[in-house]
């Protein structure tokens, strides 16, 4: 048999949350993805539930329920959020589709009774621009870089030197007598060779494919809380428009009369049942979809296949040689004969005759301009898109 001393485990924590309880405490609640009196675009593309991420501060353990109006007043009970915690965000998911959204001014109420504390009635004022998401494709360029060389021309000259015999023989009277004999000239042929080289420029384009996680944004800290309420809902009478303290409350421009307010449990089981009787009579029950926060007005694209530029650059002159040939003829004056008794024979020097020949060869180079274009994939996997969501951010583009 148990003693009377002791408890369990569960009586001493309900206890100990009694004890905890402030009766003078006021609990504040904060719009984490959707902040109060801001603009916000939604993707109607997109068959995602409408969903919202609150925090709160100075609670009692408690339950608190939103309720989401529409522009022409239809209200909606979305799902419940745990107050409990500080500064923890809470996602609320609301049964209507993006797709079904229109573009007006909303609004998301977040009511409770805090425990033991004061009840609380907070309004979040918003303006949806609900429309189609845009797509745009950005295409890159690739930059080809082209070196120009110019070339400079260095003249060589060759200089040929042809020796011509005497034309004529002077005779004079001697003793001596002298013959000149003018040997047949001597040819050679000096060759010379010079190479040029011919640059041929081609392009090659290399692409690769890299793959990136989607990147989460995130939105800032909340800063300040949601305005107290002053819209008059009418599927529930919250306890603090029905005992409002301080400043009177102004009333929507949708607001309706009390007396249609009812039991919060009431209310939501009946309109729960009558979206299920409604989902079974169509046939199907939709399928539970990942939550999503406010969404990007432009969705970014990168092409396939990017298109060419190309700059050019001038480097150092190269400097190639060119021959010129300068040709010279020496003409010999006549010979003199002296008639005598004596003969003397003179054979003069051969003649050297040169030919010059240039040979120019051409080299033809292949150079690659090689550039690298890498494309990038995006993939999302579901346990980081559902912590993005439920942190109150969107999945964006992937950063490379």
């Amino acid at each position: 048999m148990v003693s009377s001393r002791f408890i369990s485990l569960s009586a001493l924590a309900a206890l100990l949350s009694l004890v905890a309880a402030d009766v003078n405490s006021t609990c504040y609640s904060y719009g984490v993805d959707f902040v109060d009196e801001e603009s916000y675009f939604i993707n109607t593309l997109s068959q995602d539930p409408f969903t919202c991420v609150s925090t709160f501060q100075g609670c009692n353990p408690s339950m608190a329920e939103v309720l989401l109006v529409e522009p022409n007043g239809d209200e909606s009970f979305c799902s419940q959020l745990n107050t409990t915690a500080d500064n923890i965000p809470e996602l609320s998911t609301c049964p209507v589709l993006k797709s079904q959204m229109t573009s007006g001014d909303w609004i998301i109420l977040v009511l409770g009774n805090n425990g033991d504390g004061n009840p609380f009635a907070w309004e979040r004022d918003l303006y949806l621009d609900c429309g189609p998401q845009a797509t745009v494709t950005v295409i890159p360029t690739v930059t080809y870089s082209i070196t120009k060389t110019p070339t400079i021309t260095s003249t060589i000259t060759v200089t040929n030197t042809t020796t011509l015999g005497p034309t004529a023989t002077v005779t004079l009277p001697s003793a001596t007598k002298i013959q000149t004999i003018t040997p047949k000239p001597v040819k050679t042929t000096t060759t010379y060779s010079y190479t040029k080289t011919k640059k041929i420029m081609s392009k090659e384009l290399l692409i690769t494919t890299k793959t990136v996680t989607a990147s989460c944004t995130l939105p800032p800290k909340p800063s300040k809380p949601d305005k107290p309420c002053t819209y008059r809902p009418t599927l529930v009478n919250p306890s603090a428009l029905a005992t409002p303290t301080g400043k009177a409350h102004k009333f929507h421009r949708y607001s309706r009369k009390v007396d249609r307010a009812v039991d919060v449990e009431y209310a939501r089981n009946r309109m729960e049942s009558a979206k299920l009787k409604r989902d079974r009579k169509a046939g199907s029950v939709a399928p539970l979809i990942q939550e999503r926060a406010p969404d990007a007005p432009t969705f970014t694209s990168t092409a396939a296949i990017p298109q060419n530029a190309t700059t050019t650059m001038t480097a150092a002159p190269v400097t190639e040689s060119a021959f010129s040939t300068t040709t010279y003829t020496l003409q010999l004056p006549p010979v003199t004969v002296l008639d005598g008794m004596l003969t003397s024979t003179t054979t003069l020097p051969a003649v050297t005759m040169t030919r010059r020949v240039v040979v120019y060869t051409t080299i033809t180079t292949t150079k690659t301009l090689a550039a690298t274009f890498t494309r990038t994939t995006t993939t999302t996997p579901s346990a980081s898109a559902t912590a993005c969501k439920a942190f109150g951010g969107h999945i964006g583009a992937g950063r490379i």
